[in-house]
């Protein structure tokens, strides 16, 4: 790769004049100069169902060599030019593939890993096989250099160029950065790293985000306990059927950093959003450029991370999953019972009450389709009228007892879902419980004579 690089490059990339701690703290490195940090992305699971005789798992499959990379990895920062550096600790070969499904567990693979830095003796045979395997699993044209310390641990250091950079340049930064790392001879540090993550979690949430201190910390306090209450009105709109444990969210400072994190893995997505559940990765993630779309965002995209726990699956109705996530942008939130109300304000009800009739038939026709159609053509139509319905289902239904049959609708889809109904057929299920009812006529009658009625029902 050095030999290929043209010697009439330009300035050559440098390091920071001051050592920085990285990673959890333990280190000192001088990384480089005008650079941020770069979140090591979380492994992507894969899905399946493994049928053996009589017996169906839903498995989650990783790669076992993704997961022993996010392990070694201790920093990664990019500079203004693109160019990168990165800092892995050097413990463990990657764990050997069998071919056999459930060994792509997750923890299977964090168990086999766990051994496999039990058995590193850091030969010279081992040394060459992790560096072998390290380049395979990232960028070929990377350059690196071992980096041995005092207490017979092992780092590497990697520099990754979108300049040019001139071949004796790129060595000798190398060796610099090599040489600028030291151990942290107190042990792990509490203060902030340079790579200016960090972390704070309660029982429900782990949020994890690049936010100043200062001014991030107060974002986070505030959407961590503006969460708490929104699980409360999760689980009383939509009971969980299975433990939810706590969820991950990632707070991005601006919306360029979102959309670095997630690029080549969403497909149109990153065009409108600030922010989306990714069930691959399993975070909750959010750009907080904007505190208002963040939060409002967060409370949308937080009910389908919700969903997906608290039912174990992750392919339901699309009515259902946006209704749903619409239904719970906007509310009055109450801080100190930790309680949120359901309103029927915001850009959803706007465009009902401009169109209520053209609404209503559109509601019709939501409750079949699929992902794809719901994805095009008139796409707000569509999240006008699945939150229209669902707030109907939640809200509306419980307004007068000539609507007490809708009621029905929402715990038979969920009871459906339990018993091993696919999205379509818990669909079916749910609306037969309304046959006969004419949606759009109920729904008219509910929006003109008895919306007023509808903020005071069904309230926690």
């Amino acid at each position: 790769m050095l030999a290929s690089l043209l010697l009439t490059a330009s300035a050559a990339p440098q390091l920071a004049p001051q050592a920085e701690l990285v990673g959890r703290g333990e280190l000192k490195a001088k990384v480089l100069a005008r650079a941020k940090g770069v979140p090591a992305a979380t492994p992507v699971a894969k899905h399946y169902t493994l049928t053996r005789g009589s017996e169906t798992k839903q498995i989650k499959s990783y790669s076992g060599l993704e997961l022993w990379r996010l392990r070694a990895e201790v920093g990664a920062w990019k500079d203004t030019k693109g160019n990168i550096m990165r800092i892995a600790s050097v413990k463990s070969l990657p764990p050997p593939e069998t071919g056999d499904l459930l060994d792509t567990e997750r923890e299977k693979l964090e168990t086999a890993l766990d051994e496999a830095e039990k058995e590193f003796k850091g030969g010279e045979d081992e040394i060459a096989a992790w560096e072998k395997a390290w380049k395979a699993s990232g960028d070929a044209d990377a350059i690196g250099k071992f980096r041995k310390m005092k207490s017979g641990a092992r780092y590497y250091v990697e520099l990754e160029f979108a300049e040019v950079v001139k071949p004796q340049d790129a060595e000798k930064l190398l060796k610099a950065a090599a040489a600028g790392i030291s151990e942290m001879t107190g042990g792990v540090s509490k203060n902030n790293t340079s790579m200016k993550w960090w972390e704070e979690d309660n029982e429900q949430y782990k949020f994890m985000t690049n936010l100043d201190r200062a001014k991030g910390g107060k974002f986070v306090k505030d959407a961590m306990s503006l969460m708490v209450a929104m699980r409360k009105a999760y689980e009383f709109y939509v009971p969980p059927q299975k433990s939810i444990g706590k969820c991950t969210v990632r707070v991005f400072k601006t919306l360029a950093d979102y959309k670095e994190y997630l690029a080549g893995t969403t497909s149109g997505e990153l065009d409108f959003s600030c922010g989306l559940w990714d069930p691959s990765r399993e975070e909750l993630l959010i750009a907080a450029d904007d505190v208002k779309a963040a939060q409002k965002t967060m409370r949308h995209e937080a009910f389908h991370q919700y969903l997906y726990y608290a039912t174990g699956y992750g392919h339901h109705a699309i009515w259902f999953n946006e209704g749903h996530a619409c239904f719970f942008e906007n509310v009055k939130y109450n801080p100190a019972k930790k309680t949120v109300d359901i309103l029927d304000t915001g850009n959803r009800a706007m465009w009902t009450g401009k169109d209520p009739e053209g609404i209503a038939m559109e509601m019709q026709k939501i409750i079949g389709y699929t992902r794809e159609e719901f994805y095009s053509g008139d796409i707000n139509s569509h999240y006008v009228a699945s939150w229209a319905l669902v707030y109907f289902l939640e809200k509306g239904a419980y307004t007068a007892e000539e609507f007490a049959p809708w009621r029905q609708v929402v715990p038979e889809y969920l009871k459906a879902i339990a018993q091993g109904a696919d999205a379509k057929s818990a669909t079916g299920q749910a609306f037969a419980t309304v046959t006969g009812r004419d949606l759009a006529a109920d729904f008219l009658e509910f929006w003109k004579k008895h919306r007023k009625l509808s903020t005071k029902v069904r309230r926690q």
